[in-house]
């Protein structure tokens, strides 16, 4: 009797571990199926690796990347350090580095040590060490711009410098427009070129 009670008990301890490994092989596929479909309706995407809590019960992302597609199907990524949510639209980012391609294969690159991301509006507010590259060699240095990555649009109103193939620039504030095809100095203007 004791003998046929044990083997009803192994049976049921083995049949249970079968269960609880099926239970955690569904449940990380259910992961995966959620975290893969997981964009919004304008195509835009945000993934990151590891989530936790702060002090302040903010969910802080590590490595997260928002990638998506403009008004104009062209592609963009932006890729940081570290994520805090504000609230469900806003993301404060460290260590951003952001990337516009167009469909002719031109790029925008921005990077800055800290930034806020709407992402609802598509728009990012960058600060602390701001740099931009553009293909073809040019590069400008701020403190501060605001991007609508949707309209692929870039100003500021703080101190620019930079330099490019043809020379040194200076200028007071600056417009970036259609993704670097228009690039607009306001204010006290200098300009050094190249001989």
């Amino acid at each position: 009797m004791r003998s046929l009670h044990m083997r009803h008990y192994t049976r049921f301890v083995i049949i249970s571990r079968w269960a609880l490994w099926g239970l955690i092989g569904i449940m990380v596929l259910a992961i995966i199926w959620v975290a893969s479909s997981n964009t919004g309706g304008d195509g835009g995407r945000l993934v990151f690796s590891n989530v936790t809590k702060n002090e302040h019960m903010q969910n802080v992302m590590e490595q997260p990347r928002y990638q998506g597609m403009d008004q104009h199907n062209q592609p963009f990524t932006v890729i940081a350090d570290r994520a805090i949510q504000k609230d469900k639209d806003t993301v404060e980012l460290q260590n951003i580095r952001a990337e516009m391609s167009q469909n002719n294969g031109d790029w925008l690159a921005l990077n800055s040590g800290k930034g806020e991301l709407n992402l609802q509006t598509k728009k990012i507010k960058l600060e602390q060490q701001v740099n931009m590259f553009y293909d073809g060699g040019y590069e400008f240095r701020t403190s501060e711009a605001h991007v609508d990555i949707d309209k692929g649009r870039a100003q500021g109103d703080t101190h620019i410098e930079g330099q490019g193939p043809a020379g040194t620039l200076e200028a007071d504030s600056f417009i970036i427009e259609d993704r670097g095809k228009v690039i607009k100095f306001n204010g006290s203007v200098r300009m050094k070129l190249y001989p």
